[in-house]
Protein backbone atom coordinates (compact mmCIF):
# COMPACT_ATOMS: atom_id res chain seq x y z
CA UNK A 1 0.00 0.00 0.00
CA UNK A 2 1.72 3.75 -0.88
CA UNK A 3 1.70 5.91 1.86
CA UNK A 4 1.16 9.40 1.97
CA UNK A 5 4.41 10.55 3.62
CA UNK A 6 3.38 14.12 4.33
CA UNK A 7 0.52 13.35 6.49
CA UNK A 8 3.05 11.06 8.62
CA UNK A 9 4.04 13.62 11.37
CA UNK A 10 7.49 13.42 12.96
CA UNK A 11 9.04 15.29 15.84
CA UNK A 12 12.72 15.80 16.59
CA UNK A 13 13.99 16.61 20.14
CA UNK A 14 17.50 17.22 20.31
CA UNK A 15 19.25 20.32 22.35
CA UNK A 16 21.91 20.51 19.55
CA UNK A 17 20.47 22.59 17.07
CA UNK A 18 22.60 21.29 14.04
CA UNK A 19 21.39 17.66 14.48
CA UNK A 20 17.57 18.99 14.55
CA UNK A 21 18.19 20.72 11.12
CA UNK A 22 20.20 17.88 10.03
CA UNK A 23 17.33 15.36 10.87
CA UNK A 24 14.25 17.79 9.43
CA UNK A 25 15.96 18.27 6.08
CA UNK A 26 16.89 14.36 5.38
CA UNK A 27 13.24 12.91 6.57
CA UNK A 28 11.31 16.32 4.55
CA UNK A 29 13.17 15.74 1.16
CA UNK A 30 11.73 11.59 1.30
CA UNK A 31 8.41 13.65 2.04
CA UNK A 32 7.86 13.38 5.97
CA UNK A 33 6.24 16.30 7.96
CA UNK A 34 8.84 17.28 10.04
CA UNK A 35 8.91 19.86 13.38
CA UNK A 36 11.60 19.93 15.62
CA UNK A 37 12.18 21.87 19.10
CA UNK A 38 15.67 22.29 21.28
CA UNK A 39 13.61 21.63 24.76
CA UNK A 40 12.01 18.96 26.32
CA UNK A 41 9.57 20.81 28.07
CA UNK A 42 8.70 22.62 24.74
CA UNK A 43 8.55 18.77 23.27
CA UNK A 44 5.78 18.13 26.06
CA UNK A 45 4.09 21.54 25.38
CA UNK A 46 3.52 20.62 21.42
CA UNK A 47 1.97 17.17 22.34
CA UNK A 48 -0.39 18.76 24.55
CA UNK A 49 -1.84 20.35 21.41
CA UNK A 50 -0.88 17.83 18.66
CA UNK A 51 -0.12 14.13 18.26
CA UNK A 52 2.46 12.66 16.29
CA UNK A 53 3.64 9.25 14.58
CA UNK A 54 6.99 9.31 14.96
CA UNK A 55 9.02 11.11 17.72
CA UNK A 56 13.13 11.11 17.89
CA UNK A 57 14.49 11.80 20.77
CA UNK A 58 18.12 12.72 22.11
CA UNK A 59 18.52 10.81 25.48
CA UNK A 60 20.79 13.51 26.79
CA UNK A 61 18.59 16.94 27.34
CA UNK A 62 18.70 19.85 29.90
CA UNK A 63 16.09 20.11 32.55
CA UNK A 64 14.54 16.59 31.55
CA UNK A 65 16.36 13.94 30.58
CA UNK A 66 15.08 11.82 27.45
CA UNK A 67 14.51 8.60 29.29
CA UNK A 68 11.91 10.86 31.62
CA UNK A 69 10.45 12.16 28.69
CA UNK A 70 10.33 9.17 26.71
CA UNK A 71 8.04 8.00 29.67
CA UNK A 72 5.80 10.96 29.46
CA UNK A 73 5.09 10.17 25.64
CA UNK A 74 4.12 6.73 26.31
CA UNK A 75 1.61 7.93 29.19
CA UNK A 76 0.13 10.30 26.61
CA UNK A 77 -0.16 7.97 23.67
CA UNK A 78 1.53 4.52 24.38
CA UNK A 79 1.04 3.45 20.80
CA UNK A 80 3.59 6.80 19.41
CA UNK A 81 6.87 5.31 17.76
CA UNK A 82 9.87 6.90 19.77
CA UNK A 83 13.46 6.64 18.36
CA UNK A 84 16.63 7.32 20.85
CA UNK A 85 19.31 8.92 20.07
CA UNK A 86 22.65 8.33 22.30
CA UNK A 87 26.10 9.00 22.08
CA UNK A 88 28.06 5.64 21.68
CA UNK A 89 28.98 5.82 25.25
CA UNK A 90 25.08 5.19 26.24
CA UNK A 91 24.38 2.67 24.78
CA UNK A 92 23.50 1.20 28.09
CA UNK A 93 21.16 4.15 28.36
CA UNK A 94 20.08 3.64 25.14
CA UNK A 95 18.74 -0.22 25.60
CA UNK A 96 17.01 0.85 28.72
CA UNK A 97 14.88 3.40 26.94
CA UNK A 98 13.75 -0.18 24.50
CA UNK A 99 12.78 -1.90 27.73
CA UNK A 100 10.72 1.68 28.53
CA UNK A 101 9.37 1.26 25.13
CA UNK A 102 11.19 2.82 22.30
CA UNK A 103 11.16 1.65 19.39
CA UNK A 104 14.85 1.72 18.01
CA UNK A 105 17.97 4.04 19.07
CA UNK A 106 20.35 5.51 16.93
CA UNK A 107 24.72 5.99 17.72
CA UNK A 108 25.91 9.19 16.83
CA UNK A 109 27.17 10.37 14.56
CA UNK A 110 24.85 8.75 11.80
CA UNK A 111 24.37 10.17 8.43
CA UNK A 112 21.04 11.24 6.40
CA UNK A 113 20.61 7.49 4.96
CA UNK A 114 20.58 6.14 8.21
CA UNK A 115 17.97 8.39 9.28
CA UNK A 116 16.00 7.90 6.61
CA UNK A 117 15.92 3.96 7.09
CA UNK A 118 15.21 3.59 10.71
CA UNK A 119 12.40 6.25 9.86
CA UNK A 120 10.80 4.01 7.06
CA UNK A 121 10.86 0.93 9.15
CA UNK A 122 9.43 2.63 12.44
CA UNK A 123 6.58 4.05 9.77
CA UNK A 124 5.86 0.10 8.84
CA UNK A 125 5.81 -0.76 12.50
CA UNK A 126 3.34 2.24 13.49
CA UNK A 127 0.88 1.24 10.54
CA UNK A 128 0.84 -2.39 11.78
CA UNK A 129 0.04 -0.94 15.37
CA UNK A 130 -2.42 1.15 13.92
CA UNK A 131 -4.25 -1.69 11.40
CA UNK A 132 -4.29 -3.76 14.97
CA UNK A 133 -6.22 -1.41 16.95
CA UNK A 134 -8.26 -0.77 13.93
CA UNK A 135 -8.97 -4.67 13.34
CA UNK A 136 -10.17 -4.92 16.95
CA UNK A 137 -12.07 -1.95 17.29
CA UNK A 138 -13.50 -3.41 14.22
CA UNK A 139 -13.97 -6.84 15.36
CA UNK A 140 -15.43 -6.10 18.66
CA UNK A 141 -17.67 -3.44 17.01
CA UNK A 142 -18.89 -6.24 14.32
CA UNK A 143 -19.76 -8.26 17.55
CA UNK A 144 -21.40 -5.91 20.08
CA UNK A 145 -23.36 -4.60 17.35
CA UNK A 146 -25.81 -7.92 17.45
CA UNK A 147 -26.39 -7.42 21.42
CA UNK A 148 -29.79 -6.56 21.79
CA UNK A 149 -31.28 -6.78 25.22
CA UNK A 150 -34.95 -6.39 24.17
CA UNK A 151 -37.53 -5.98 26.99
CA UNK A 152 -38.16 -9.17 28.26
CA UNK A 153 -37.19 -9.53 32.14
CA UNK A 154 -35.44 -12.99 31.82
CA UNK A 155 -33.00 -11.34 29.07
CA UNK A 156 -32.42 -8.49 31.75
CA UNK A 157 -31.60 -10.63 34.11
CA UNK A 158 -29.44 -12.89 32.28
CA UNK A 159 -27.31 -9.30 31.08
CA UNK A 160 -27.31 -8.24 34.87
CA UNK A 161 -25.79 -11.30 35.51
CA UNK A 162 -23.16 -10.79 32.51
CA UNK A 163 -22.32 -7.70 33.59
CA UNK A 164 -21.25 -9.01 37.24
CA UNK A 165 -19.04 -11.57 36.01
CA UNK A 166 -17.30 -10.21 33.46
CA UNK A 167 -14.41 -8.14 35.51
CA UNK A 168 -13.70 -11.99 36.78
CA UNK A 169 -11.32 -14.56 35.62
CA UNK A 170 -14.05 -17.15 36.97
CA UNK A 171 -15.18 -19.83 34.79
CA UNK A 172 -18.65 -18.94 32.84
CA UNK A 173 -20.83 -21.72 31.42
CA UNK A 174 -23.86 -20.64 29.23
CA UNK A 175 -26.46 -22.71 28.88
CA UNK A 176 -29.16 -22.14 25.64
CA UNK A 177 -30.53 -23.58 22.66
CA UNK A 178 -28.54 -23.26 19.36
CA UNK A 179 -29.22 -20.06 17.84
CA UNK A 180 -29.64 -18.29 20.66
CA UNK A 181 -26.28 -15.69 21.16
CA UNK A 182 -24.02 -17.88 23.38
CA UNK A 183 -20.94 -16.73 21.84
CA UNK A 184 -22.41 -13.24 21.59
CA UNK A 185 -22.55 -13.34 25.41
CA UNK A 186 -19.30 -14.57 25.57
CA UNK A 187 -17.90 -12.13 23.54
CA UNK A 188 -19.17 -9.30 25.59
CA UNK A 189 -17.85 -10.99 29.06
CA UNK A 190 -14.34 -11.28 26.72
CA UNK A 191 -14.56 -7.06 25.58
CA UNK A 192 -15.32 -5.95 29.53
CA UNK A 193 -12.80 -7.84 30.69
CA UNK A 194 -9.07 -6.98 31.49
CA UNK A 195 -8.38 -9.03 28.81
CA UNK A 196 -9.96 -7.63 25.90
CA UNK A 197 -7.06 -6.35 24.33
CA UNK A 198 -5.32 -9.90 24.07
CA UNK A 199 -6.84 -12.97 21.89
CA UNK A 200 -10.30 -14.60 21.74
CA UNK A 201 -10.12 -17.98 20.56
CA UNK A 202 -13.17 -20.12 19.71
CA UNK A 203 -13.11 -23.76 19.67
CA UNK A 204 -16.05 -25.72 18.30
CA UNK A 205 -15.73 -28.71 19.87
CA UNK A 206 -18.89 -30.69 17.47
CA UNK A 207 -16.77 -29.81 14.88
CA UNK A 208 -13.22 -31.05 15.12
CA UNK A 209 -12.52 -35.10 14.83
CA UNK A 210 -11.58 -37.25 17.94
CA UNK A 211 -8.49 -37.85 16.60
CA UNK A 212 -7.74 -34.08 16.08
CA UNK A 213 -8.79 -32.67 19.00
CA UNK A 214 -5.28 -32.64 21.23
CA UNK A 215 -3.65 -31.24 19.02
CA UNK A 216 -6.11 -28.46 17.53
CA UNK A 217 -6.06 -27.73 21.74
CA UNK A 218 -2.68 -28.16 22.79
CA UNK A 219 -0.89 -28.37 19.68
CA UNK A 220 1.75 -30.63 18.26
CA UNK A 221 5.19 -30.99 17.50
CA UNK A 222 6.97 -31.26 13.67
CA UNK A 223 6.59 -35.26 13.43
CA UNK A 224 4.45 -36.35 16.14
CA UNK A 225 2.03 -37.79 13.72
CA UNK A 226 1.83 -38.15 10.38
CA UNK A 227 0.93 -35.27 8.32
CA UNK A 228 2.73 -33.07 11.02
CA UNK A 229 5.08 -31.33 9.39
CA UNK A 230 5.59 -28.23 11.34
CA UNK A 231 5.84 -27.41 14.82
CA UNK A 232 1.73 -26.13 15.66
CA UNK A 233 0.37 -23.81 18.33
CA UNK A 234 -3.09 -25.05 20.24
CA UNK A 235 -6.12 -22.89 20.94
CA UNK A 236 -4.96 -22.73 24.40
CA UNK A 237 -1.51 -21.34 23.87
CA UNK A 238 -2.82 -18.97 21.15
CA UNK A 239 -5.13 -17.72 23.64
CA UNK A 240 -2.69 -16.68 26.31
CA UNK A 241 -3.81 -13.85 28.53
CA UNK A 242 -7.12 -14.05 26.50
CA UNK A 243 -9.90 -15.72 26.90
CA UNK A 244 -10.70 -19.56 25.30
CA UNK A 245 -14.57 -20.08 24.22
CA UNK A 246 -15.46 -23.71 24.22
CA UNK A 247 -18.83 -24.01 22.13
CA UNK A 248 -20.61 -27.25 22.53
CA UNK A 249 -18.50 -28.83 25.06
CA UNK A 250 -20.96 -31.46 25.73
CA UNK A 251 -19.37 -33.04 22.49
CA UNK A 252 -15.97 -33.30 23.64
CA UNK A 253 -14.24 -36.84 24.18
CA UNK A 254 -13.67 -38.13 27.81
CA UNK A 255 -10.22 -38.54 27.32
CA UNK A 256 -10.25 -34.68 26.23
CA UNK A 257 -12.35 -33.74 29.01
CA UNK A 258 -9.36 -35.19 31.82
CA UNK A 259 -6.95 -32.89 30.15
CA UNK A 260 -8.97 -29.94 29.82
CA UNK A 261 -9.36 -30.66 33.77
CA UNK A 262 -5.61 -30.37 34.72
CA UNK A 263 -5.90 -27.02 32.08
CA UNK A 264 -8.31 -25.35 34.35
CA UNK A 265 -6.82 -26.82 37.58
CA UNK A 266 -2.96 -26.48 36.74
CA UNK A 267 -3.16 -23.84 34.05
CA UNK A 268 -0.68 -25.82 32.23
CA UNK A 269 -0.63 -28.75 29.26
CA UNK A 270 1.61 -30.61 27.22
CA UNK A 271 1.99 -30.75 23.43
CA UNK A 272 1.59 -33.50 21.26
CA UNK A 273 4.85 -35.13 21.05
CA UNK A 274 6.76 -33.08 23.40
CA UNK A 275 7.42 -33.82 27.11
CA UNK A 276 8.05 -30.09 27.39
CA UNK A 277 4.81 -28.45 30.10
CA UNK A 278 3.20 -24.99 28.42
CA UNK A 279 2.09 -22.89 31.38
CA UNK A 280 -0.47 -20.28 30.32
CA UNK A 281 -3.15 -17.90 31.59
CA UNK A 282 -6.57 -18.58 30.10
CA UNK A 283 -9.87 -17.37 31.16
CA UNK A 284 -12.19 -20.29 30.39
CA UNK A 285 -15.98 -19.79 29.11
CA UNK A 286 -17.66 -23.15 28.16
CA UNK A 287 -21.17 -23.03 26.23
CA UNK A 288 -23.75 -26.26 25.51
CA UNK A 289 -27.33 -26.98 24.02
CA UNK A 290 -27.44 -29.73 26.07
CA UNK A 291 -28.37 -31.08 29.52
CA UNK A 292 -24.89 -31.42 30.92
CA UNK A 293 -26.33 -33.05 34.44
CA UNK A 294 -27.91 -35.08 32.16
CA UNK A 295 -25.30 -36.07 30.28
CA UNK A 296 -23.18 -37.12 33.47
CA UNK A 297 -25.87 -39.62 34.01
CA UNK A 298 -25.76 -41.24 30.65
CA UNK A 299 -21.40 -41.21 31.48
CA UNK A 300 -20.43 -38.60 28.30
CA UNK A 301 -19.59 -35.64 30.47
CA UNK A 302 -17.13 -35.44 33.62
CA UNK A 303 -18.74 -34.68 36.69
CA UNK A 304 -15.45 -33.14 37.97
CA UNK A 305 -15.11 -31.15 34.77
CA UNK A 306 -18.62 -29.89 35.02
CA UNK A 307 -18.28 -28.11 38.36
CA UNK A 308 -15.03 -26.96 37.40
CA UNK A 309 -16.62 -25.03 34.21
CA UNK A 310 -20.02 -24.42 36.19
CA UNK A 311 -18.65 -21.72 38.61
CA UNK A 312 -21.23 -19.24 37.37
CA UNK A 313 -24.23 -20.23 34.76
CA UNK A 314 -25.51 -18.18 32.71
CA UNK A 315 -28.64 -19.34 30.67
CA UNK A 316 -30.22 -17.61 27.84
CA UNK A 317 -34.08 -18.44 26.92
CA UNK A 318 -35.08 -19.57 23.72
CA UNK A 319 -37.00 -16.54 21.96
CA UNK A 320 -39.92 -18.19 21.85
CA UNK A 321 -39.96 -17.84 25.39
CA UNK A 322 -39.64 -13.61 24.68
CA UNK A 323 -42.38 -12.40 22.14
CA UNK A 324 -41.70 -9.45 23.51
CA UNK A 325 -38.35 -9.08 22.05
CA UNK A 326 -39.16 -10.20 18.40
CA UNK A 327 -40.01 -6.61 17.61
CA UNK A 328 -37.27 -5.13 18.71
CA UNK A 329 -34.91 -8.21 17.09
CA UNK A 330 -36.58 -7.70 14.04
CA UNK A 331 -36.24 -3.50 13.40
CA UNK A 332 -32.38 -3.96 14.73
CA UNK A 333 -31.60 -6.33 11.87
CA UNK A 334 -34.00 -4.66 9.64
CA UNK A 335 -31.71 -1.32 10.35
CA UNK A 336 -28.40 -3.62 9.56
CA UNK A 337 -29.57 -4.95 6.41
CA UNK A 338 -30.52 -1.76 5.15
CA UNK A 339 -26.93 -0.48 5.56
CA UNK A 340 -25.60 -4.35 4.36
CA UNK A 341 -27.51 -4.33 0.93
CA UNK A 342 -28.39 -0.60 0.47
CA UNK A 343 -32.09 -0.37 1.25
CA UNK A 344 -34.24 1.39 2.19
CA UNK A 345 -37.42 -0.71 3.42
CA UNK A 346 -38.97 1.17 6.49
CA UNK A 347 -40.90 -1.29 7.94
CA UNK A 348 -42.72 -4.79 8.75
CA UNK A 349 -46.29 -4.96 7.49
CA UNK A 350 -48.87 -5.81 10.01
CA UNK A 351 -49.27 -9.71 9.17
CA UNK A 352 -45.40 -9.99 8.89
CA UNK A 353 -45.31 -8.79 12.00
CA UNK A 354 -47.75 -11.18 13.52
CA UNK A 355 -46.21 -14.36 12.03
CA UNK A 356 -42.81 -13.32 13.48
CA UNK A 357 -44.79 -12.98 16.87
CA UNK A 358 -46.42 -16.58 16.22
CA UNK A 359 -43.52 -18.50 14.15
CA UNK A 360 -41.89 -20.75 16.97
CA UNK A 361 -38.39 -20.19 15.50
CA UNK A 362 -36.67 -23.22 16.27
CA UNK A 363 -33.42 -21.25 15.05
CA UNK A 364 -34.14 -18.82 17.75
CA UNK A 365 -32.00 -15.31 17.04
CA UNK A 366 -29.92 -16.71 14.12
CA UNK A 367 -32.96 -18.26 12.18
CA UNK A 368 -34.74 -14.70 12.54
CA UNK A 369 -31.71 -12.86 11.30
CA UNK A 370 -31.25 -15.13 8.32
CA UNK A 371 -35.22 -14.76 7.60
CA UNK A 372 -35.02 -10.69 7.75
CA UNK A 373 -31.78 -10.80 5.17
CA UNK A 374 -33.40 -12.96 2.79
CA UNK A 375 -36.68 -10.82 3.00
CA UNK A 376 -34.40 -7.41 2.97
CA UNK A 377 -32.25 -8.53 -0.06
CA UNK A 378 -35.75 -10.04 -2.26
CA UNK A 379 -38.27 -7.27 -1.48
CA UNK A 380 -39.25 -5.03 -4.19
CA UNK A 381 -41.18 -2.84 -2.04
CA UNK A 382 -40.31 -0.30 1.25
CA UNK A 383 -42.31 -2.41 3.68
CA UNK A 384 -41.54 -6.32 4.97
CA UNK A 385 -44.70 -8.65 3.96
CA UNK A 386 -45.21 -11.92 5.26
CA UNK A 387 -44.71 -13.50 1.85
CA UNK A 388 -41.34 -12.41 1.87
CA UNK A 389 -40.44 -14.84 4.28
CA UNK A 390 -39.09 -17.89 2.78
CA UNK A 391 -42.01 -21.13 1.77
CA UNK A 392 -40.25 -23.45 4.36
CA UNK A 393 -40.49 -20.84 7.18
CA UNK A 394 -44.35 -19.89 6.12
CA UNK A 395 -45.52 -23.67 6.10
CA UNK A 396 -44.19 -24.03 9.66
CA UNK A 397 -46.83 -24.81 11.88
CA UNK A 398 -47.30 -21.89 14.34
CA UNK A 399 -46.97 -22.80 18.31
CA UNK A 400 -49.97 -23.45 19.79
CA UNK A 401 -49.46 -21.15 22.79
CA UNK A 402 -48.86 -18.69 20.49
CA UNK A 403 -52.17 -18.95 18.60
CA UNK A 404 -53.72 -18.85 21.88
CA UNK A 405 -51.94 -16.02 22.88
CA UNK A 406 -53.30 -14.32 19.50
CA UNK A 407 -56.63 -15.63 19.81
CA UNK A 408 -56.89 -17.53 16.40
CA UNK A 409 -56.76 -21.02 17.64
CA UNK A 410 -59.88 -22.63 16.32
CA UNK A 411 -62.51 -23.57 18.74
CA UNK A 412 -64.16 -27.38 19.42
CA UNK A 413 -67.39 -25.89 17.91
CA UNK A 414 -65.41 -23.80 14.85
CA UNK A 415 -64.13 -26.87 14.16
CA UNK A 416 -67.12 -29.30 13.92
CA UNK A 417 -68.94 -26.74 12.24
CA UNK A 418 -65.99 -26.22 9.84
CA UNK A 419 -65.87 -30.60 9.37
CA UNK A 420 -69.80 -30.59 8.53
CA UNK A 421 -69.52 -28.18 5.97
CA UNK A 422 -66.69 -30.05 4.19
CA UNK A 423 -68.78 -33.20 4.46
CA UNK A 424 -71.73 -31.56 3.15
CA UNK A 425 -69.72 -30.82 -0.06
CA UNK A 426 -68.53 -33.68 -0.65
CA UNK A 427 -72.09 -35.03 -0.95
CA UNK A 428 -72.81 -32.15 -3.51
CA UNK A 429 -74.84 -30.22 -0.83
CA UNK A 430 -77.24 -32.88 -0.20
CA UNK A 431 -77.70 -32.18 3.90
CA UNK A 432 -79.59 -35.85 4.08
CA UNK A 433 -76.68 -37.98 2.69
CA UNK A 434 -74.65 -35.73 4.73
CA UNK A 435 -76.46 -36.55 8.08
CA UNK A 436 -76.32 -40.26 7.44
CA UNK A 437 -72.52 -40.19 6.73
CA UNK A 438 -72.26 -38.46 10.09
CA UNK A 439 -74.45 -40.64 11.46
CA UNK A 440 -76.20 -37.74 13.11
CA UNK A 441 -79.88 -36.76 12.16
CA UNK A 442 -80.68 -33.74 8.92
CA UNK A 443 -82.28 -31.84 11.85
CA UNK A 444 -79.19 -31.51 13.83
CA UNK A 445 -77.23 -30.15 10.66
CA UNK A 446 -79.92 -27.49 10.03
CA UNK A 447 -79.57 -26.07 13.87
CA UNK A 448 -75.74 -26.00 13.65
CA UNK A 449 -76.29 -24.30 10.25
CA UNK A 450 -78.73 -21.99 11.80
CA UNK A 451 -76.58 -20.87 14.68
CA UNK A 452 -73.71 -20.27 13.07
CA UNK A 453 -76.03 -17.84 10.38
CA UNK A 454 -76.97 -16.41 13.73
CA UNK A 455 -72.89 -15.61 14.60
CA UNK A 456 -72.52 -14.31 11.39
CA UNK A 457 -75.18 -11.77 11.41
Amino acid sequence: MKIDKSSIKILIVDDEKNICDACKKALERIGFNVKTTLDSLDALRILQDESFDIIICDVKLPRMDGIELLQRIKEINSNTIVIMITAFADVKTAVKSIKLGAYEYMCKPFNPEQIRVIVNKALKQKMLLDENIYLKQTVKGFYLQDVVIGKSKEMHDAFRLVKKVSNSDSSILILGETGVGKEVVARMIHFDNKRKDNPFVIVNCAAIPDNLFESELFGHRKGAFTGAEFDRKGSFEIAHNGTIFLDEISEMPLNMQAKILRVIENGEFKKVGSEEMIRVDVRIIAATNKDLENEISKGTFREDLYYRLNVVQIHIPPLRARKVDIPIFANHFLAIYNKELKKVIKDFSDDAMQFMKTYRWPGNIRELKNSIERAVLLTEEDIIRRADFSQKTLKEEPDIKDLAFTGNIPTLHDMELDYIKKVIGLCGGNKAKAARLLRITPVTIWRKLEEDNKTIS
